[in-house]
């Protein structure tokens, strides 16, 4: 159930299709318009969105504070657009999404520019090539490094150098290639290898920089506060860290009272997320008396999953650019 109190001053059209959606509860004439979730109450500014207006509205800088109520019936392009833009929205038939929560899981990631997504053990090549672009590589060291098949590698490789993004040296076995140019690759990666849909939760320990040790479980440090670690912040504010940890979606309940702490939806001080393909432990930065850090290709991808993600992302393709990050 999501309650809506809005104030004297939101626009009627707005509040006639409120009135209409099942599963939302309007509390009219409030001194003030309040947004009231499971786990939230917060003030909330709504806005009418025709149409026409969506692609504009996706491009606009989106406030934090604000709900589109969409006076159209969007489909999955749009909704995507509009999340990926951190829009919080509702249409007229209740399709809603808010910036708090997960982005939704649709069928048509399966595909990206019409050519299928990369599984995980793929995406864990592709990485390495984007962390390491003066490698050269054969397909069995990459193989080897990115713990998967010589099979994986040899289409990983082949497609990418038919997209022309690798250099190719030799022939047979030994053949080498290294990327022809770091940021064109990064750049695919962040197109390709967008996370889908995750298991995560927030927990409250007791010291989100150094948690204890979780027997049998590896934990990396990502997304923003990761970025900053690695000398390219992206956020201007604090957000919560997030960590990705070794286990199946199904452990992840287990893991805040491993690290001496407990689930919490309202003041989490640390988000954690599955990680069963170990996306971030492949070439994770160790560091001593401290927690290690995801490499810098999955601390760029998991911006995704965080606020403003989009934005952040082009934030650090563009740091990433200026600068070379130390992984050692």
């Amino acid at each position: 159930m999501l309650v809506i109190a809005t104030a004297n001053n939101v626009d009627d059209r707005a509040l006639v299709i409120l009135r209409k959606i099942d599963g939302v509860e309007i509390v009219e004439n409030s001194p003030q318009s309040v947004l009231i979730t499971e786990d939230a109450v917060s003030p909330v500014r709504i806005s009418l969105v025709e149409a026409d207006e969506i692609d504009d509205r996706v491009r606009a800088e989106q406030s934090e504070g604000e709900l589109l109520v969409i006076n159209a019936v969007l489909d999955d392009a749009a909704a995507a657009r509009l999340e990926d833009a951190n829009a919080s929205y509702i249409d007229v038939t209740g399709r809603r999404w808010l910036r708090s929560w997960a982005r939704t899981a649709r069928a048509t990631e399966a595909k990206v520019g019409g050519k299928r997504r990369l599984y995980a053990a793929s995406v864990r090549l592709a990485q390495l090539l984007a962390d390491h672009p003066q490698v050269p590589w054969t397909e069995r060291g990459l193989a080897k490094r990115g713990q998967t098949t010589q099979t994986t590698a040899h289409r990983l490789l082949g497609r990418l150098e038919a997209d022309g993004l690798l250099v190719r040296e030799g022939r047979g076995p030994r053949t080498q290639r290294w990327v022809r140019n770091p940021i064109e690759v990064r750049a695919w990666l962040a197109r390709q290898a967008r996370p889908g849909k995750v298991a995560r939760l927030g927990c409250f320990i007791e010291d989100p920089e150094r948690p204890r040790k979780a027997v049998g479980r590896a934990l990396a440090l990502t997304g923003a506060v990761g970025a900053a670690e690695i000398g390219m912040p992206v956020m201007t504010r604090a957000v919560t860290p997030t960590m990705r940890v070794s286990v199946r979606p199904e452990e992840l309940e287990d893991v805040p009272e491993a690290l001496g702490g407990f689930r919490t939806d309202q003041g989490a001080n640390l988000i954690l997320v599955a990680d069963p393909d170990r996306l971030a432990f492949v070439d994770a930065i160790t560091r001593p008396s401290r927690w290690p850090l995801a490499p810098p290709s999955r601390i760029m991808l998991d911006l995704y999953l965080e606020t403003r993600g989009e934005a952040a992302v082009d934030v650090f393709l563009d740091l990433w650019g200026r600068k070379e990050v130390s992984l050692e």
